[in-house]
C-alpha cells in the first residue's frame, strides 16, 4: 500500500491545507483510476489527465469540493500527479514515486494558499 510523505519545508498542523488526516492523494488517484482520461495536458496527442470537478468524500475529514487534475505521466494506466485547488484558494500537488525499496508514496511537493499569495496580487498582468 502506498503511503504519504510529506516532503520539504511544508507547513504541518492545523494551518496545513491538506493534512494526512483529511486528504489521501492515494484515494483520489484510485477514483481518477477508474475514470477514462479526457485530457492531454503534455500535447503529444495521447489523452493522459483526468479533471474531476468534485472532490467531496476524498479523505476521511474532507467534506468540501475542490478541482482534481489527475495525470498519469508516464501513461501507465494510472495516475501519478495529482493537483488540487479546493473552493477556499487552498491548494496541494503529489506526486507517486518509488523508493529504492520498491515502495510506493505520494509525496506532496507544494501546498499553500491563493489567498496568502500576495506576491502574484498587485504584479499580476
Amino acid at each position: 500500500m502506498a503511503e504519504l510523505a510529506n516532503t520539504g519545508d511544508l507547513p504541518t498542523g492545523p494551518e496545513e491545507p491538506f493534512g494526512a488526516s483529511i486528504w489521501d492523494p492515494a484515494a483520489v488517484a484510485a477514483w481518477a483510476d477508474g475514470l477514462e482520461a479526457s485530457t492531454d495536458l503534455d500535447g503529444d496527442g495521447v489523452a493522459e489527465t483526468v479533471v474531476l470537478g468534485d472532490t467531496t468524500g476524498a479523505g476521511p475529514g474532507w467534506d468540501e469540493e475542490a478541482l482534481a487534475v489527475a495525470t498519469d505521466t508516464d501513461l501507465d494506466g494510472h495516475a501519478d500527479r495529482l493537483s488540487v485547488l479546493a473552493d477556499d484558494g487552498r491548494y496541494g500537488v503529489w506526486e507517486f514515486v518509488r523508493g529504492l525499496d520498491g515502495e510506493g508514496r505520494w509525496t506532496r511537493l507544494d501546498a499553500g494558499s491563493l489567498e496568502f499569495d500576495v506576491d502574484h496580487v498587485d504584479g499580476s498582468k
